[in-house]
């Protein structure tokens, strides 16, 4: 089951929805879909990497429903100039186990969860906008969370497309608490009880590609997930940074 989680995490923010896509073929498709070594923690907040083959998409079909990367979606409503649009969109929550960190033993498993919600789109000369919330849709935290991205794009020509992008993520004392809290039944010695409120996290982004050949390319991206404070003092946490990146070959469609 956490492999699948992984998997979903991976293929459904990266590039906000609104980006730019390459011109759709006759089957409606258009962007690029590969698959590389995806590096990522066992569990946010922890040391701990592994590397782990997967897919890596951002395409779109018939500029109706899309996968950017771990979010996927499909637009209920777009202006005439497909500049604005409304989403329904959903994304992955990693959970852990107990033999996933040091500092997790004896701890409960944390269940992975999807969420979904509605996002705001809105793409300009300046790049793109993505407002939206996500709500728990598994009953793992059963709670939620507002996300703002913004994508502004670094290079674009024939061989490079490169672009930079900053999230905020505000999440519920629901999810915080989950996720990084300790009940009562957790506590050792060295791990106290810990209840936290909501918490904002920041995220920078570089992701690209560098097309070689008109159908192929190289796939690559990084980020930094910074943990918000009520996170990040949580006894569970060995990192306040949560570091994720990627490298893979790809088809344009």
């Amino acid at each position: 089951m956490r492999c699948v989680v992984v998997s979903l995490a991976l293929l459904l923010p990266t590039l906000t929805v609104a980006q730019a896509q390459a011109p759709a073929t006759s089957s409606g498709w258009s962007g690029t879909v590969g698959a590389g070594p995806v590096v990522l923690p066992k569990y946010v907040g922890g040391k701990e990497m592994q590397a782990l083959p997967l897919p890596i998409a951002y395409v779109t079909f018939n500029d109706w429903f899309f996968v950017n990367l771990y979010r996927a979606g499909a637009y209920v409503w777009g202006s005439e100039d497909k500049k604005k649009g409304i989403s329904f969109s959903f994304e992955p929550r990693l959970g852990f186990h107990a033999s996933d960190g040091a500092k997790l033993a004896g701890m409960a498993t944390r269940r992975g969860s999807l969420s979904g919600g509605p996002t705001f789109d809105w793409q300009s000369d300046w790049g793109a906008l993505s407002l939206g919330y996500f709500s728990d849709l598994s009953s793992a935290s059963r709670g939620g969370y507002a996300d703002v991205l913004f994508n502004k794009p670094l290079i674009h020509d024939s061989r490079w497309d490169v672009s930079g992008t900053i999230e905020l993520s505000r999440l519920d004392s629901k999810v915080v608490n989950y996720y990084f809290g300790v009940t009562p039944s957790e506590v050792t010695a060295m791990r106290p009880l810990y209840q936290p409120g909501a918490t904002t996290n920041i995220t920078p982004w570089i992701t690209g590609q560098y097309n070689w050949t008109k159908r192929n390319a190289l796939m690559f991206g990084a980020n930094a997930t910074w943990l918000g404070s009520a996170a990040a003092r949580s006894p569970i946490v060995e990192r306040g940074q949560a570091l994720l990146f990627y490298l893979g070959l790809g088809i344009n469609l």
